[in-house]
């Protein structure tokens, strides 16, 4: 599943198969577009769509398709052509931009290390991972394999792992 933050445009890739044999690229074709988002009744969508060979497509999402957070499907129709679908999951962060004082209180109570990367699972992380050996902190993403960011730490503490 693909991550998006909200609001933002995105080049997706789609690749189309003709109906004929179910492998061979389709070229040439006038690609249809409905979207659900968050579960919502799939509508027809109009991103620009620019072929790009072989049988893929370029579709150009605006921020006005990303406008709501949770699951953005995608169900993708051609004549001559298999139905393609796309599942992403849009979300209010990017996970690249990871900036801890989003969950550390602004108060002056106290908050352990713990505290403040459960608050970011909150936030749709997936689990968390301090390593001691190699004084790194290493967050997930909900899937719970991608890495979505590792921070290198100045002290160490006991090794733990929250899932």
């Amino acid at each position: 599943m693909r991550v998006l933050k909200q609001n933002t445009a995105y080049n997706l890739m789609v690749f189309m198969t003709t109906s004929d044999d179910h492998v061979t690229g389709g070229t040439g074709l006038s690609l249809t577009v409905t979207a659900s988002k968050d579960g919502a009744t799939f509508a027809s969508i109009s991103p620009t769509i620019t072929e790009r060979g072989n049988g893929w497509y370029n579709l150009a999402l605006t921020s006005g398709h990303t406008d709501t957070t949770g699951d953005l499907a995608l169900h993708i129709t051609a004549t001559g052509a298999d139905p393609s679908d796309l599942l992403c999951r849009v979300v209010a962060y990017d996970y690249g931009d990871l900036n801890m004082s989003n969950v550390v209180p602004t108060s002056n109570t106290a908050q352990t290390i713990g505290d403040a990367l459960n608050a970011a699972r909150a936030q749709g992380f997936g689990k968390w991972v301090l390593n001691t050996g190699a004084n790194t902190l290493t967050l997930y993403a909900a899937d719970g394999t991608t890495v979505v960011r590792t921070f290198t730490l100045d002290s160490t503490s006991a090794p733990t792992t929250r899932t």
